[in-house]
């Protein structure tokens, strides 16, 4: 699922280009367009029922637009109502906030199953090397029906790791975690990120974004309100979308985030 795709250096590794997504009546995703640099990471924010994971299942292959295209590695993936790219084939590493791990598979397993091209025992050598970057050793053999959420959490983001994809995904990775596993997690994955092309991070949370040092897409209502990173937006914009992404992002910042553009 990583390699399937080349990196174009200097080229967007994400353009999204007047993307829509409805579904009956109901538009999930409105008109929304933006790039992503190589090396980017992006957190793509805002309140439940905003667009974000619907936004993120097309970028994964997972849905097609409804209209517009989306751009991967220089190659166009998906169009108005068709998926041209399966996602297997997009070169992308996925992590979910349920982790989604296969019952029937150990830990070792779970992660190894990312990884392709391998002979058996060199993928759970990776695995557990990967699995020991999320803070877990001596996994094999462990029923991943008995891992506490923070554990099944690091299974599921050493999973993506493993994977050595180009492009990660990650929809509210730190959603069922306590906080002392969040700060944990925040600091094992800024350091995993410094190795992949890109990563696109779904939260409700601006505390992720400023932690991770992302930028941010601000979602409301399935349309794109506000793009910059976490201080700018939330030292205010002008008019009523500008001041919506103020309040919000102010709400759920730490006290260093608001002040990171401060003089």
């Amino acid at each position: 699922m990583a390699e399937d795709m080349p990196a174009t250096r200097g080229d967007p590794i994400v353009s999204i280009r007047s993307v829509t997504r409805t579904v009956g009546a109901r538009t999930l995703v409105a008109d929304m367009s933006f790039d992503m640099a190589p090396g980017e990471l992006v957190a793509i924010l805002g309140p439940s029922g905003s667009g974000k994971t619907s936004l993120l299942r097309m970028i994964a292959g997972f849905d097609a637009p409804t209209a517009g295209t989306i751009t991967l590695f220089g190659s166009e993936v998906s169009a108005a109502g068709r998926v041209s790219v399966a996602p297997e084939h997009r070169a992308l590493g996925l992590a979910f906030q349920d982790a989604t791990l296969f019952p029937h598979l150990d830990a070792v397993g779970n992660v190894a199953f990312a990884i392709r091209d391998l002979p058996r025992v060199e993928r759970n050598l990776r695995a557990r090397d990967a699995l020991a970057d999320m803070g877990l050793r001596d996994m094999d053999g462990r029923d991943v029906t008995t891992l506490s959420g923070g554990e099944a959490q690091r299974v599921s983001l050493a999973r993506a790791m493993a994977a050595r994809a180009k492009l990660l995904l990650l929809d509210e990775p730190f959603g069922n975690v306590d906080r002392l596993t969040r700060a944990d997690l925040i600091v094992r994955l800024k350091a995993r990120l410094a190795t992949v092309a890109g990563a696109i991070l779904i939260t409700h949370d601006a505390a992720d974004a400023v932690e991770l040092g992302a930028r941010v897409l601000l979602m409301r209502g399935g349309r794109l309100v506000a793009d910059g990173q976490p201080a700018a937006l939330a030292a205010g914009a002008a008019g009523a979308a500008g001041e919506w992404a103020r309040d919000y992002l102010r709400l759920g910042m730490p006290v260093e985030g608001l002040n990171a553009g401060s003089p």
